[in-house]
């Protein structure tokens, strides 16, 4: 089986595996691992060759939700360590390329097209141009990919998770020092992530019966529980601004892309008209964000298309 690769996107929840042949972008026999079943990623590595009855590969591509510039590298959600060694030695592959998740899903972004994605404002780029992929899940990740001058991309991993949260008006200050522990610093992640948007629920609701971020993104969109979409427009209003600031940032003219499992959930809010006037509004250069479009990507597994284009590098 050593002419089939691995590839592999991992993260704090959810393990998710696919296998390529040499040379091919078309991902098959994809999983999702729960990682709450395993100790560590490269069990949940050979689980998933086990189950294929797979003993060897010519390669292995990981996209993991980390900092991937060290030797040892650890999970920012998940307590598992591992390095670039233990996970080839684990998957008897001959050899490995390491990727941080978002600078994945960067790569991936010249492969996806049609039904991978849902377009919200702006004008396609007929020339290519810098691009940013972010999006709230278990953390808030970001990666640019910039167009190279003899052809190709380099993608170029961010932290925007890790940055302070913009805050605009009176409301939304009460709202982040409610959420705020006391003498910890507050970042955007606390905030635009799953884990965020369900704390901002309770600090709005303290009495709320909703216990998770599923729960809540289903009631607010239910038109039923004006609590939950509360919760959600806040929500959506720091995300179009986070997006709006880091295109502007970047003159990410190529687009951006919303990744995660929030976004296509929330399609039909993200497509009213709240969401783009936000995203656009940066003053008397707002002329600047018109043109650039947004995308939910709506593939279930862009990753992997990363993963599998790292490899053919």
């Amino acid at each position: 089986m050593t002419d089939f690769s691995l590839v592999g996107d991992i993260g704090g929840t959810n393990s998710r595996f696919g296998l390529v042949e040499q040379g091919s972008m078309a991902v098959r026999d994809m999983e999702s691992l729960k990682n709450d079943n395993f100790n560590s990623l490269e069990a949940a590595i050979q689980q998933y060759l086990r189950n294929r009855g797979i003993a060897s590969l010519s390669a292995l591509a990981i996209a993991v939700a980390a900092p991937v510039d060290r030797e040892h590298i650890t999970l920012t959600n998940r307590d598992w360590t591992f390095s670039a060694e233990s996970l080839r030695v684990a998957a008897a592959a001959n050899r490995i390329r390491l990727l941080n998740d978002y600078e994945a899903l960067a790569l991936s972004l010249p492969h996806l097209q049609g039904d991978d994605l849902v377009q919200i404002g702006g004008q396609a780029s007929v020339s290519p141009k810098l691009k940013i992929v972010i999006g709230p899940g278990t953390g808030l990740g970001m990666a640019a990919l910039a167009p190279l001058p003899k052809g190709g991309w380099m993608a170029l991993p961010c932290e925007p998770g890790h940055i302070s949260l913009p805050t605009e008006t009176r409301a939304e200050f009460d709202l982040r020092e409610g959420m705020r522990q006391s003498g910890a610093t507050f970042t955007t992640e606390d905030a635009i992530s799953g884990g965020g948007l369900h704390l901002m629920y309770r600090t709005l609701f303290p009495n709320g019966a909703l216990e998770s971020p599923e729960a809540v993104i289903q009631a607010a969109l239910s038109g039923q529980d004006a609590t939950a979409a509360k919760t959600l427009d806040h929500f959506i209003t720091w995300l179009a601004r986070i997006t709006g600031d880091a295109a502007m940032l970047l003159q990410a003219r190529g687009g951006v892309y919303l990744a995660g499992g929030i976004a296509p959930s929330i399609i039909e809010k993200l497509q009213a008209d709240v969401f783009r006037q936000i995203f656009e509004d940066k003053g008397k250069i707002s002329e600047v964000m018109k043109p650039i479009p947004v995308y939910v990507i709506v593939d279930r597994y862009p990753a992997f298309k990363g993963c599998a284009a790292s490899l053919l590098e």
